[in-house]
């Protein structure tokens, strides 16, 4: 289609996930992906070792993700199975598998979807089956698991004694980090048509910041779940729901007091974080989240476009448009390159100053379908097909 890659979610009625094949007759609204680039390499990752996470995440839309410290990675597959690793040989620690608990006896499976959020000792992790659930990081022990009010797609958010859950629903739920209760609870109207998924919130100064599925990035306080502004960053328009579609579906950014934040079918903002005001906007429509180093902002579009943006005035610095439709993850920085992957698996290094490929690495044929996590030595990747891999990050201003 002409608008994207991403899963949709009818509320009232089904849905439906745009591969590249029309919604409609007409062959106008069908897109082609772009063929794998062909450039000479100047980088050569290395991987530094390899591991299953289980059945992983097959064809599903999800956002599960790896954490890690300084001594392990933790991985979840959809199925439930959560595994810890060591974080520089990948030698397995422990695993445990919750796809048996008793909270799952009449639904499908686990359904793990959003996570895994590592806070002091414990992981949190959020499934399809509207549940939260609190891991030991150390032992892989369950601590508890309640039930909220819709799928919890997007990963929990760890701050002084409180999860917060951003559900399908739109509701932003505060739970008390050592026993689950719930504490307070901030409901907002969805649209009749969103993208498949929620924004994950940051937490900043007292406040959650958190994108809308109504193109608003909202603030409320972290304490009691008041809210404190609101503001529009896509505004829907069109003739058609599936028009009028305007996520703001990605993790906020927040740097030195300025939210960075977009929308699909919307903008790229740069918001005052204390008095919910705008800074700038620029014409960008994008459902990944984006990357910040130093001045710049880093993202893809719906489109597979790679833009680096100047982050106090909102300038183009480049645009790379060699991975149309490939249907790409968020960004990741690895150092002096950025990295983005694809739906056929590959994993793609670019060069932060100037747009132009460095690498290319063919990780697992099933695709990629989001962004590495960032340590200070290591990039984890998940893959559809549960595989955990750790790639080296490159030292800074090295280039074979």
């Amino acid at each position: 289609m002409k608008k994207g890659l991403k899963q949709l979610l009818t509320l009232a009625t089904s849905t439906l996930l745009l591969t590249g094949c029309s919604l409609f007759s007409s062959e106008e609204d069908v897109v082609t992906m772009a063929e794998l680039p062909v450039f000479e390499a100047s980088y050569t990752p290395q991987i530094a070792w390899t591991a299953s996470i289980g059945s992983g995440v097959e064809k599903y839309y999800s956002q599960l993700q790896p954490a890690a410290d300084d001594d392990a990675v933790y991985v979840a597959s959809r199925e439930g199975e959560v595994k810890s690793f060591n974080a520089v040989t990948g030698k397995q620690l422990w695993s445990k598998d919750f796809g048996d608990h008793e909270s799952n006896a009449l639904n499908r499976s686990a359904r793990f979807s959003g996570g895994v959020h590592l806070a002091l000792d414990t992981l949190f992790i959020g499934t399809e089956n509207a549940q939260v659930l609190a891991i030991d990081k150390d032992s892989g022990d369950l601590r508890w698991l309640v039930k909220v009010s819709g799928e919890v797609i997007a990963s929990p958010i760890y701050s002084t004694g409180l999860v917060i859950v951003h559900t399908s629903r739109g509701d932003l739920i505060a739970l008390d980090s050592n026993s689950g209760e719930e504490v307070w609870v901030l409901n907002n109207k969805q649209p009749k048509l969103t993208l498949r998924g929620s924004a994950t919130p940051t937490i900043s100064q007292g406040g959650i910041i958190y994108g809308r599925a109504d193109g608003f990035v909202s603030a409320a306080l972290l304490s009691s779940g008041q809210p404190l502004w609101q503001l529009p960053v896509a505004r829907p328009y069109g003739a058609t729901e599936l028009d009028r579609i305007v996520d703001a579906d990605m993790k906020p950014i927040i740097r030195n007091g300025v939210i960075y934040a977009l929308a699909y079918n919307g903008n790229l903002v740069a918001i005052d974080l204390m008095k919910g005001t705008q800074l700038w906007e620029r014409k960008y429509s994008g459902y990944n989240d984006i990357a910040l180093s130093g001045s710049t902002i880093y993202l893809s579009d719906y489109r597979g476009y790679l833009f680096a943006i100047d982050r106090t005035t909102g300038d183009e610095i480049w645009v790379n448009k060699q991975l149309t439709y490939r249907n790409l993850t968020g960004v990741a920085i690895a150092n002096q390159f950025i990295v983005v992957g694809d739906a056929e698996g590959y994993l793609h290094w670019i060069d932060r100053d100037n747009g132009q490929f460095v690498a290319q690495q063919e990780l697992d044929s099933d695709g990629l379908y989001m962004q590495p996590f960032e340590s200070y030595s290591y990039l984890y990747l998940q893959t559809r097909s549960g595989k955990l891999i750790a790639i080296e990050k490159p030292s800074i201003n090295k280039k074979e």
